[in-house]
């Protein structure tokens, strides 16, 4: 996991192929081998465009329990090393994320933040 979220810190963020709910959906197809995120990409390139597809598909949250479902993921209330969550971040609101040994890791214009977001939802990866 270390290797993929040095990669992703230093890849460039890019809406529609690079950005926090992509680079979850990466780690789920490295781990998994599905892709929960496979419907929106390509289908934004920018922060509106995301929004968009965020505010068609309900809401954030609405929008990750759906995507997440939709490839077999279950929820846990005890997040560890390597799940996926729905974090709060303080500036932009939800964003999702990576549970590492740290905290949380989010896929940011600057690289990775990693901090203790407050969790809105998790899954087991």
């Amino acid at each position: 996991m270390s290797a993929f979220l040095r990669a992703m810190g230093r890849a460039t963020f890019v809406w529609g192929s690079c950005d926090c709910s992509l680079v979850a959906a990466d780690w789920c197809r490295v781990r998994r081998g599905v892709d929960p995120a496979a419907s929106l990409r390509g289908r934004y390139s920018t922060a509106l465009g995301a929004m968009r597809h965020v505010r068609r598909l309900g809401g954030f949250e609405a929008m990750a329990r759906q995507l997440m479902a939709g490839v077999g993921f279950a929820t846990t209330s005890t997040p560890g090393v390597g799940d996926i969550g729905l974090v709060e971040h303080p500036v932009v609101g939800p964003v999702f994320a990576i549970r590492c040994a740290l905290g949380w890791a989010v896929k940011s214009p600057e690289g990775v933040a990693v901090d203790r977001y407050p969790v809105v939802v998790a899954w087991t990866v």
